[in-house]
């Protein structure tokens, strides 16, 4: 019987529910409805090996592990013996020789907490009774790492830390424990792989930061999906600290010490329990900010004749060299509050991406593509190559254009991001984000660079950059763009137009 025939004979949540039930009966313990929940689409995924993405944000101690840990010590037992009767056969096959699980967490440190709950389950009073049984006659033969039980079953722990060699296992279960500190290239090289032959089922756990991260990706991917469907389980699970504390009198208690401890409102316990993301502490853009930059109605231009400027970001070694046009609009100038002037608006208007680093071409690349709009600032990134590009267009543009060469330094970058950042908080640097534009590579790049752009605060200086663990991220149109957004602030103003005024009498 196939996954598909088995569904269509078998009474779903009866199935479910009869695992779920053995499985804590073998672990001795009781699960919470809100764990329960939880622990059915798991077991579902599993014995249906839909192949299914499990995301889960748990509130800091409201059982996570003992939920994980009672349902994996139970189908590690169950599961393999249900591959032996006839009405299973088919279906569960391939967990006949055993469930291989595979542990994952920043560190081997993290790991072992779920690794040892697990151990400890099967290890329980009411475990031994249940395997030393006749009919289940399972035993535990190895409880170091890998955990092995006699019926082929096994749990091996590691460390997803980046500098990790974890590849070349298969499992039918994925477990990632603190998903929001797993790095993002392993998680899809390394990880995800090796539940390609079993269509493995991934459970990935955590809590909220305040960096973009691959859990959080998947959890929107995850939300999407749950949008579309028509019934059946979800794929997404959040249970903060107002849900936990509905069933555990003393886990309530405990909330009300840390709201006194760390206080209702502060980052640790809005992340850690209410299970908040602030991107906008980590991240250089929020998602209301993202709103206020990204405009639908503008297009990007392959010419222009209004007053233009430019940022230009010289790539380094495996970098791109990026040029961002933008259009100051002086008529449609914004009253700022911070520095009680009007100030104009910035619309972004096209990018180049050069790569490479042959700057004899790049210098002719970026003169025949800013020769299409009428540019009268232009700020280079005059740090170590970037300092002869910037003398050569000096040299060129003079009488045409001001060009400043800038360059880069904590102070210097600090300046440019806070004038950056104002700007788009206060809808002054627009991005073209029509359904067209959207289409260019360019604009791809400039998304992804700009949804992955990391700050923090080192004194006075803003600091931001590309994510550190991460070695594809690029920063290299942020750069241009801050450059563009410093070029529109020049002290350089449009021509006025001279004429005659009928009120004035010169006499």
């Amino acid at each position: 019987m196939t996954q598909l025939a088995l569904r269509d004979k078998v009474d779903i949540d009866w199935i479910i529910d009869k695992v779920l039930l053995y499985c804590e009966k073998q672990g001795g313990i009781e699960l919470y409805p809100y764990q329960r929940e939880y622990a059915e689409k798991i077991i579902e995924s599993i014995i249906f090996n839909d192949g299914e993405e499990i995301t889960a944000l748990f509130s800091r101690q409201s059982g996570k592990t003992e939920t994980v840990a009672v349902i994996m010590a139970g189908i590690m037992v169950l599961l393999p013996k249900l591959a032996e009767m006839d009405d299973f056969r088919e279906a569960l096959s391939h967990l006949s020789k055993g469930v291989w699980v595979g542990l994952f967490a920043p560190s081997r440190e993290q790991a072992f907490t779920t690794f040892s709950r697990t151990r400890e389950r099967i290890r329980s009073d009411n475990a031994r009774m249940i395997l030393n049984d006749p009919e289940v006659d399972t035993s535990l033969d190895k409880e170091a790492n890998p955990m092995m039980l006699s019926n082929g079953s096994r749990m091996q722990m590691h460390s997803a830390a980046k500098q990790s060699q974890i590849e070349s296992k298969t499992y039918h279960i994925i477990i990632i424990e603190e998903a929001q500190d797993v790095d993002q290239g392993k998680v899809t090289k390394s990880i995800h792989p090796m539940g390609a032959a079993t269509n493995a089922t991934i459970l990935k756990i955590g809590t909220p930061n305040n960096k973009k991260c691959e859990f959080l990706e998947a959890i929107r991917r995850n939300k999407r999906l749950d949008t579309k469907r028509r019934g059946g389980r979800k794929a997404h699970y959040e249970y903060d600290y107002k849900v936990a504390q509905k069933y555990n009198p003393r886990y309530k208690q405990y909330i009300k010490k840390e709201k006194l401890r760390l206080g209702e409102d502060s980052d640790e316990f809005r992340m850690s329990y209410s299970l908040e993301w602030l991107l906008e502490r980590g991240m250089f853009l929020s998602p209301e900010m993202k709103e206020k930059m990204y405009d639908v109605s503008l297009m990007h231009q392959l010419d222009s004749r209004a007053y233009c400027v430019a940022g230009i970001d010289i790539g380094k070694r495996t970098s791109s060299t990026i040029v961002t046009v933008a259009e100051v609009d002086f008529k449609n100038a914004v009253f700022d509050e911070y520095t009680q002037e009007k100030i104009p608006v910035k619309r972004t208007l096209n990018w180049l991406e050069i790569y490479g680093d042959d700057y004899e071409s790049q210098y002719y690349e970026v003169m025949d593509f800013i020769k299409n709009y009428d540019i009268k600032v232009i700020y280079v990134d005059a740090t170590a190559v970037g300092s002869a590009m910037a003398d050569r267009l000096i040299y060129v543009m003079e009488g045409r254009a001001d060009v400043v060469a800038y360059e880069f330094s904590m102070p210097s970058k600090s300046r440019m991001w806070k004038l950056l950042r104002r700007e788009i908080e206060n809808e002054r640097f627009l991005v073209p984000a029509h359904a067209k534009t959207r289409r260019l590579r360019s604009y791809k790049n400039f998304e992804q660079q700009f949804d992955d752009l990391e700050k923090e605060w080192k004194g006075q200086h803003l600091v931001c950059q590309k994510p550190k663990d991460d070695k594809d991220a690029k920063d290299d149109y942020p750069d241009s763009a801050g450059l563009c957004c410093l070029a529109a602030h020049h002290e350089v103003m449009p021509e006025l137009e001279e004429g005659d005024n009928p009120f004035w009498n010169d006499r």
